[in-house]
């Protein structure tokens, strides 16, 4: 039996029809139908394109061509030619002359993905540069390979892979021409496990442990439990810092050899470990309202080591009978960022890293940096940047020895 057309119905219940009233209820239920097709259509998309995702590609291209003037000794090769690794300025020796650099290592390349799931939104980020490149040398062809600089992804609340330090806040460095800057900062990136809610962040960070040995330097690879940071960020567009904890295990494993009282020698391998703690206070001010900032970090503790100013100074000192004793250390700096207009800007920083060394750390280890920054940089469009800046920097080792550098860099940058 066909149905009753939507007039006769309602007639058949007993109501009154009029044309108008008929032709009117039949409009709305068209245009409903019509609604619930475009809405089974929309969801029929979006089931689609769940779990469908999206790459994007990114990066800079980037020459830095610096004169460099050592105060004391011949200047370091590698990448402490390519921007200031304090720890490598000569000390002690004879003055030579300016030394003349160029290097396009810095540059990077980044590529982007993220990819929508019915457990929620997944992002990916794996960058690389050629920076610290074993490979290539500058007789003919400047071949460097690629190095990862960061590998990580996020999905929910939580991030992992290799990226910046949580201990590090990236937003108070300053913007300058020279790759990592003022001594006094923390820089280092790591494989880790965060999570994030709100202002917290937390974080298990891959350890390693660096010394003074009296006869030099070594670095082990033998902890026992990762590197743990609490951080929570504070504040607004114009003031933002942040407060960062960190306890970190000093370890590596001694070959033992004991003799007992009948002369029984009995050998192994004991593992030596010391927990120390690192605090960091950093942020960025926002100054009158044409964009200028100052920033600013305040570093210390007696765990900072290859945290602190790309490892200035050893985490601790393993004593001659096998002890572990930490360096108490800290490092600052301050910069201001200033806008002249629209196309021109300049920063200045100043920065300065101290240790507390045991005797046993011996004479010839560091003791106390200070780096200077200052530059010019015009913008004549958004994915350009050029620039001079001028850099100095100086090293102070235990028994008084000293040493310093003074940097002029030219740097051209594109960006896309």
């Amino acid at each position: 039996m066909k149905p009753l057309p939507l007039s006769a119905a309602l007639i058949a219940a007993g109501f009154t029809v009029t044309p108008a009233l008929a032709a009117d209820v039949n409009e709305r239920i068209e245009k409903l139908e019509r609604e619930i097709r475009a809405l089974k259509a929309q969801t029929s998309q979006s089931t689609a394109a769940a779990g469908s995702s999206t790459v994007t590609v990114g990066g800079y291209i980037k020459l830095d061509a610096q004169i460099t003037d050592y105060g004391d000794g011949r200047g370091p090769l590698g990448a402490g030619e390519d921007f200031l690794i304090p720890a490598t300025i000569p000390t002690g020796g004879e003055a030579g002359d300016p030394k003349t650099h160029f290097s396009a290592r810095e540059s990077r390349l980044w590529i982007k993905g993220q990819t929508q799931t019915s457990a929620g939104l997944i992002k990916g980020h794996m960058e690389m540069d050629f920076q610290l490149s074993g490979q290539g040398d500058e007789r003919v062809s400047n071949s460097y390979s690629p190095r990862l600089r960061h590998a990580f992804f996020t999905w929910d609340k939580w991030l992992f892979g290799q990226t910046w330090s949580t201990f590090f806040n990236v937003s108070a460095l300053p913007d300058l021409l020279d790759f990592v800057g003022p001594v006094g900062t923390i820089f280092i990136r790591q494989p880790q496990i965060r999570y994030s809610s709100g202002g917290w962040q937390l974080a298990l960070e891959n350890p390693e442990s660096t010394f003074y040995t009296g006869a030099g330097n070594a670095t082990y690879d033998e902890n026992k439990v990762p590197d743990m940071i609490a951080r929570y960020n504070f504040g607004s567009d114009q003031v933002s810092y942040s407060v960062a904890l960190m306890a970190r295990e000093i370890a590596y494993d001694r070959d033992i050899d004991n003799a007992d009282a009948d002369n029984n020698i009995a050998t192994g391998i004991d593992n030596e470990s010391e927990l120390g703690y690192a605090v960091s206070l950093a942020g960025k001010i926002a100054v009158g309202d044409n964009g200028d900032d100052l920033r600013f970090m305040l570093n210390a503790g007696n765990a900072l080591g290859r945290y602190l100013g790309l490892n200035a100074f050893r985490t601790a000192v393993i004593e001659a009978d096998g002890d572990i004793e930490l360096v108490d250390q800290w490092g600052l700096f301050v910069a201001y960022r200033h806008l002249w207009n629209e196309q021109w800007r300049s920063s200045f920083s100043l920065a300065a890293a101290q240790a507390d060394n045991p005797d046993s750390a011996g004479a010839s280890v560091a003791k106390q940096y200070e780096t200077f920054h200052a530059n010019l940089i015009y913008k004549p469009t958004q994915a350009l940047d050029l620039g001079a800046e001028v850099i100095y920097g100086s090293k102070e080792l235990e028994d008084g020895t000293d040493g310093d550098l003074t940097r002029l860099q030219f740097s051209a940058k594109y960006g896309f």
